[in-house]
């Protein structure tokens, strides 16, 4: 009998698919990380008692951080893994069959939270990343050297400290998206793969457990466009976008469901600690958990910033592997090595179309970019067309490009943040004054730019060019603060008017 005969492919709230494997359990850990502020002070006590009781993993000492060294209100990185092994699992269970016990960290991402000013961001590292020291993939290094050697790797190969550690195996995914009663997600259009068995029709849909993981582990993605098959033709990188915000879209169910009956995470935790599903690091303490759940109680899931370590592509001993793009990576890393946003403008390739009609000036905006270091290309906008404001559209990926490239215009933007853009785009309206000599500080973004709530710059970029303007003007102009406005740039999101539940 064929393999894929030996699956059922069943059809629930217009979704099909298959019972898989999840490849993305590490949302667990996010979950009960957030989800801890949730609790009624009456509850504390009990949420206390569930994380004391989580299986905890001993690291040899200059692995972590010494506790000691880490300020208890202050920011802190904590990586996360999601491993494939099928420890908690049922032998004869579908999700299992034909699957070899195999340890191997099949996820990889590394969060930083900083209490104090409420912001928290997530940077994946694909398991093909290539590892000199142990001439494997990364995600070998866990079945080599077990995860304190995997942590190890990670720290020395990014250059970064990790302070914790939160492990998810394979088991706990199912088990909490069902305990959150399903996430739901909204799809433009109708979307398959059949290699996962996943389908589902255009419009909301409550995932299950087992859906949600044939969902995000999707290879070969399609979407059926105007009556046309579309191929996900950038496969590993829009996976793990998916992934990511499938993180979102879960923390969202999570709040939701918190929100209105908070003994529901308590039975998460519960679920995420069932057959060791979720282990943490030993100084990792309930209090910890605690006091950073409640400094994140209005912390919205959309602000959560994410990215993917930045990597080429190459070849090792015969095998096709990801390479970091170390310069590129660094403004990255830079900001888990507590140095803020380091980014410079030479880092950042802006596609430029100018939509304010006729105008005559000194210095054209794409010259005065360029000059500061930006990589520019210019679209024209069409015949007749033109912009009252200026329109600044990135991905996730390209939020702290957007950030810099803000920093520099005297204009008052809106914002779009929207997925699998792969060049950040600034169309300039009639708001646009001209490119500033030297960027303005982050502080006066903050309650303009999405999700800025403090600066994060403590410095001035360098440009590492003559600072030039588009006017003769010396003194740039204050621009008034305006909301901003801003495309939802999170797969599975619905856009305005649409609800999903």
């Amino acid at each position: 009998m064929p393999a894929a005969a030996r699956y059922v492919a069943r059809m629930s709230d217009g979704v099909r698919y298959r019972r898989t494997w999840p490849q993305r359990g590490l949302l667990v850990g996010c979950v009960a990380l957030i989800g801890a502020s949730l609790y009624t002070a009456s509850t504390v006590e009990d949420v206390y008692d569930d994380i004391a009781s989580i299986t905890r993993i001993q690291f040899e000492p200059g692995v972590l951080t010494n506790p000691d060294d880490v300020d208890p209100g202050g920011p802190r990185n904590i990586l996360l893994v999601g491993t494939t092994e099928n420890d908690g699992i049922d032998e004869n269970d579908p999700l299992v069959e034909e699957r070899t016990n195999t340890f191997l960290a099949d996820t990889i991402m590394l969060l930083r939270v900083d209490p104090e000013n409420e912001q928290a961001q997530v940077m994946s590292i694909n398991r093909d990343i290539w590892v000199d020291s142990s001439r494997s993939k990364i995600n070998a290094v866990a079945q080599i050297s077990g995860i304190p050697g995997l942590v190890r790797v990670v720290k020395d190969l990014l250059e970064v400290p990790i302070d914790n550690v939160i492990v998810v195996n394979f088991a706990g995914f199912r088990s909490v998206v069902d305990q959150l009663g399903g996430v739901p997600v909204y799809f433009p259009y109708d979307a398959f793969d059949e290699g996962s068995f996943f389908e589902t029709t255009a419009g909301c849909h409550r995932l299950t457990g087992e859906q949600a993981l044939s969902y995000v582990r999707s290879r070969n993605y399609m979407q059926r466009i105007d009556g046309k098959l579309v191929a996900d033709t950038q496969v590993d990188y829009t996976r793990t976008e998916r992934q990511r915000d499938f993180l979102v879209l879960a923390l969202d169910r999570a709040i939701e469901k918190g929100a209105r009956n908070p003994t529901v995470l308590k039975r998460l935790l519960h679920t995420a600690s069932d057959n060791d599903a979720l282990q943490l690091d030993t100084s990792l303490t309930p209090q910890n958990l605690i006091d950073l759940g409640q400094a994140f109680a209005g912390f919205d899931p959309a602000n959560l910033q994410r990215t993917a370590l930045p990597s080429t592509e190459g070849t090792r001993i015969g095998q096709d592997v990801l390479l970091i793009d170390k310069d590129t990576a660094q403004p990255i890393l830079d900001v888990y090595r507590g140095n803020g946003n380091t980014l410079e403008p030479r880092l950042v390739t802006v596609q430029l179309t100018d939509a304010r009609g006729k105008v005559t000036e000194a210095v054209r905006p794409q010259a005065a970019l360029t000059q500061l270091g930006f990589k520019t290309t210019t679209k024209a906008a069409p015949s007749g067309t033109t912009e009252a404001r200026t329109v600044v559209t990135y991905s996730a990926d390209q939020r702290q490009g957007a950030l810099l490239l803000s920093r520099y215009l005297a204009a008052d933007p809106t914002y779009q943040e929207v997925t699998g853009l792969r060049t950040l785009r600034v169309t300039l309206g009639a708001d646009f004054e001209r490119v500033l000599a030297e960027p303005k500080p982050e502080a006066e973004l903050v309650g303009t730019f999405p999700g800025l709530t403090s600066p994060t710059t403590p410095t001035s970029p360098t440009t590492g060019a003559p600072s030039t303007t588009a006017s003769t003007s010396a003194a740039p102009t204050t621009v008034a603060p305006n909301a901003p406005t801003t495309t939802s740039g999170i797969y599975g999101r619905p856009p305005d008017g649409v609800t999903c539940g």
